[in-house]
């Protein structure tokens, strides 16, 4: 059997969750008893909604401390369990989420070797099944088998069990046992186990039909008709008596309340009152259940406690009580469990029941305290929410704010923040329609703030934080005014608004200045700093930055210190000064490292792989950026990794991998409106484009490149994708464009004065010279751009220019400096690994009649010919021409077919194609599929 076999491997170490489903009455519970009767076995079931959190794992724990009370002694986070278990003594006074978690596998590692049952989970609390999810993977070192048992027909399309589902199935640990209903001999050997006799073929019919094979309703049905004696011996056996009135029960519902006629009117109100009461009850509750214990309509659990023989039993018995006697029950019970000291959400599930909304309101609030308190924060949620609900129309506003603030906090940490938004949204309108403003609405609009950043709605995000600026300024909190307007300052400035970026950092010094917090002066004089020294003022920019840090280091301040740094690293990047900016990074980098500032380190190290990007060390750019992306940062924050990383691998070729990445950046930048990573993306993706042929698109992206400068006052990031967009313009024959990137370019000169803004106008002059068709004033313009590129260490774009000077120069009749030219581009391609730029360079000595191998070398003209194809990757090539598979080309070359495939995705990079078919016509193209 399945399941007696995961538990002997369970019991022997190799634990293991397994996921019970089945629909009600279909024998999920039965079969896992039977399964497990020879082993230590434990129970626990989830309660109706209201239940305590963690209730079936509690209540599987409970079940072992009854029998070994020390057993839970030597756990070293008891102090924690002792939160839901108060019996093990004095609770910790606070905890959190994953400590609670680690508290309970240290339990279910101290009960092990086990096999524990939680059942009913469709009832489940959802701190129960984040649990599980959680649990799937230690729980494989543990002599454990966890067996998670729910009703496959009472889990709707949003049932948080879905979601433990979806969990399990994403970490490949979802192992799940579907129980269904009995054929028709299967039926028939149960009916005649529970009548004791066979059954004859009218009567097997008839249990058949009526009970559908679920094994609780064939029980029920055959203990109706024993008790009742409609069944008589025939030939063939057991039949029912041919009586026309002898009644046949058509539901499990029909059939409980059938067993149910020759019980007394007490036996019959207790029943009713323990179905009131829940799944679990008490004997001394009424003497009459001693009755039902009789009948086999309850069975004893424990000493003094007792349950329904099963669920369904209960679920019928509750159906059929009188509303009126049903409210009036409830009403006693959460009663009797408030004078008890109960768990809130059981006291607020009955009042509720009870139709008493006041008091369910109060209930559901306190359930929400609670649940959050052990960091149960799904339930707290769907508890405060519950009491929101009940919320009187007007009433009670400053509670209601408070629940709102509480309910938003606990859907927050339970990670769905667009109920988390509409909560505090509420919040904010009632404390300005209330005139409750002040610390308490800016606070509220803060909160707001971060929600929206961190769903990458950065519109609404910056119109809450500024609500919050006007709040703070009222409420007379400086200190949080500034910090506010820093945040705005910073949005400012990735969207390319300086002028706006400076005045928002001038005004926090100030707030800054009243508060006494010289943290946030040092920070707003970074930013102002950068402001300037991107409009253009850079010497007074890397001052004011300078100005901030001295600041800091005097109050020892290290995380401000690094942030500064970092801004310094940036505005020397302004000036294309990218060695400084790294030796700046270095610093900063440092500080983050010392003072455990990761947030900020994140930031440092993804200016970093910029940095080293432009320098040319791209395997360390790439290295870094493949880190920054493997993290555990939002995608919103991985933008620049992405961007960088994607680059990188279109320069090398590889597009299949890069130009993902690049839309991917290019669509957070956008949203985000980081104006340096929008510029970037779109110029790579228009370099992209054009190499492969594809004008029209490269058109597309150069043009997004003009747009998203002319809305920005950026003076450093746009140049390189400006100087590149008017390469595209000019091939394109669109020169009003080509010559707007021009006017663009010498905007940003004639602002800086910098050496790689003039040498991107004259690049953008040349490519409008050279379109015009005067070859000698763009070979002078591209001269010049290198003279001017002479002390800039930006390998990559210098080979650029090197390129298309070379194209200018030979145009001009200017043979041996346009192959000098040709050459540095192609070595400096070739040191980079910029494969298509270096094929591109080729290209042109071959169209000047050059020979590769006088040139460049022998070696150098064979991977040319090869298109840079190794001997190997041709080989494989023309198999794949040939239309041959992986595994065939493997064994026709006696490699592994990981091995072809790593070949196979190295050529698509090569020849820039997407398919194989693709590459084996471009391979043809090439001519090289001969010999």
């Amino acid at each position: 059997m399945w399941l007696a076999e995961a538990a002997h491997e369970a019991l022997a170490g190799q634990g293991a969750l397994v996921l019970l489903a089945g629909e009600a009455g279909v024998g999920k519970t039965h079969l896992a008893e039977a399964a497990f009767a020879d082993g230590p076995f434990l129970r626990g079931s989830a309660s109706l909604p209201g239940g305590a959190p963690y209730g079936p794992v509690v209540a599987a724990l409970r079940q072992r401390l009854r029998d070994a009370p020390d057993v839970l002694d030597a756990c070293p986070l008891r102090a924690h369990l002792a939160l839901l278990l108060p019996e093990l003594g004095p609770a910790a006074e606070s905890s959190d989420r994953a400590t609670m978690f680690e508290a309970l596998r240290s339990a279910l590692a101290a009960v092990s070797p086990a096999v524990i049952l939680l059942d009913d989970l469709q009832w489940s609390d959802s701190a129960t099944l984040d649990l599980l999810a959680a649990l799937a993977a230690p729980v494989r070192e543990l002599p454990l088998l966890l067996v998670a048992a729910y009703r496959s027909d009472e889990i709707g399309r949003g049932h948080v069990l879905r979601r433990l589902r979806a969990d399990l199935r994403r970490a490949r640990a979802l192992r799940e046992l579907l129980v269904t209903p009995l054929d028709a001999a299967a039926t028939r050997e149960l009916t005649a186990l529970a009548l004791d006799a066979d059954p004859g073929p009218a009567l097997a019919a008839t249990v058949l039909d009526r009970t559908q094979g679920f094994p609780f309703f064939i029980q029920e049905l055959v203990a109706v008709l024993q008790a009742d004696r409609r069944l008589t011996a025939g030939p063939d056996g057991l039949e029912l008596l041919s009586d026309a009135d002898v009644p046949i029960p058509e539901t499990i519902r029909d059939a409980v309340l059938l067993r149910m006629t020759g019980v007394t009117e007490a036996g019959r109100a207790a029943a009713e009152a323990a179905a009131v009461v829940g799944p679990e009850f008490r004997l001394d509750l009424a003497p009459a259940l001693d009755e039902l214990l009789e009948t086999g309509l309850i069975v004893e659990t424990r000493p003094g406690h007792a349950a329904f023989r099963h669920a369904l039993v209960r679920d019928a018995i509750y159906e059929g009580i009188p509303w009126r006697r049903r409210r009036d029950l409830h009403a006693a019970f959460a009663d009797a469990l408030q004078f008890g000291g109960a768990p809130s959400g059981q006291i607020a599930a009955h009042r509720l029941a009870a139709g008493d909304r006041d008091r369910a309101l109060d209930a559901f609030l306190a359930a929400a305290r609670e649940l959050a308190y052990v960091h149960a924060h799904r339930d707290a949620a769907t508890a405060a929410l519950q009491a929101l609900d009940l919320w009187p129309d007007g009433e009670r506003t400053e509670e209601r704010l408070t629940a709102l603030d509480d309910y938003a906090h606990s859907t927050e940490l339970a990670g769905d923040l667009p109920e988390a938004t509409r909560a505090l949204r509420e919040a904010a309108a009632l404390r300005r329609a209330a005139s409750h403003g002040g610390a308490a609405l800016a606070i509220t609009e803060r909160r707001l703030a971060a929600l929206y950043d961190l769903q990458g709605d950065r519109d609404h995000a910056l119109l809450a934080r500024r609500a919050a600026v006007v709040a703070f300024d009222a409420a007379s909190l400086p200190g949080e005014a500034a910090a506010e307007r820093l945040l705005l300052a910073g949005y400012g400035q990735s969207a390319g608004r300086h002028a706006e970026a400076a005045d928002l950092a001038r005004a926090a010094q100030a707030d800054g200045e009243r508060a006494g917090r010289p943290d946030l002066r040092a920070r707003a004089l970074g930013l102002e700093g950068v402001a300037r020294a991107k409009r253009g003022d850079y010497a007074e920019g890397v001052e004011t930055i300078r100005v901030g840090l001295a600041l800091a280091l005097e109050h020892e301040l290290t995380t401000e210190a690094a942030e500064l740094y970092q801004r310094l690293a940036t505005a020397m990047e302004t000036a294309a000064d990218y060695g400084g900016a790294r030796e700046a990074l270095s610093t900063a980098v440092g500080l983050c490292e010392l003072s455990g500032a990761s947030g900020q380190e994140y930031v440092c190290l993804s200016c970093m792989a910029y940095v080293l990007r432009e320098l040319g060390d791209w395997d360390q750019a790439a290295q870094l950026s493949r880190e920054l992306g493997a993290g555990e940062a939002r995608p919103d924050d991985a933008c620049v990794a992405d961007g960088i990383l994607g680059a990188i691998l279109a320069y090398r070729g590889d597009t299949r991998a890069g130009e993902p990445l690049l839309l991917r950046c290019r669509a957070t930048a956008m949203r985000l409106d980081v104006v340096s990573m929008d510029v970037d993306s779109s110029a790579a993706l228009a370099w992209v484009a054009a190499h492969a042929g594809d004008r029209s698109t490269a058109a597309e992206h150069a043009r997004h490149v003009l747009a998203r400068w002319e809305r920005s006052e950026d003076h450093h990031y746009a140049i390189p994708g400006l100087r590149y967009a008017a390469t595209v313009f000019a091939a394109d024959e669109d020169l009003a464009r080509s010559r707007a990137t021009a006017e663009a370019l010498s905007t940003i000169a004639a602002g800086t004065g910098h050496a790689d803004a003039l040498a991107a106008l004259a690049h953008a002059l040349a490519e409008v010279a050279l379109a015009e068709g005067e070859a000698d004033a763009a070979a002078d313009k591209l001269s010049r751009a290198l003279e001017l590129h002479a002390d800039l260490e930006l390998p990559f774009e210098r080979a650029q220019i090197a390129l298309r000077a070379g194209v200018a120069l030979a145009a001009a009749g200017r043979r041996e400096p346009a192959l000098q030219r040709l050459e540095e581009s192609y070595r400096t391609a070739r040191r980079l690994n910029a494969r298509p730029l270096a094929a591109a360079a080729a290209a042109e000595f071959e169209r000047l009649g050059e020979p590769l191998e006088r040139r460049l070398g022998a070696r150098a003209a064979q991977q040319h010919a090869a298109a840079g194809l190794s001997r190997r990757e041709l080989e494989v090539t023309r198999l794949v021409s040939l239309g041959r598979t992986n595994r065939e080309i493997a064994r026709e070359l006696f490699l592994s077919p990981r091995t072809v495939d790593m070949h196979v995705r190295n050529i698509l990079a090569k020849l820039s194609c997407r398919t194989r078919t693709e590459a084996a016509s471009r391979a043809a193209e090439l001519g090289l599929l001969g010999g």
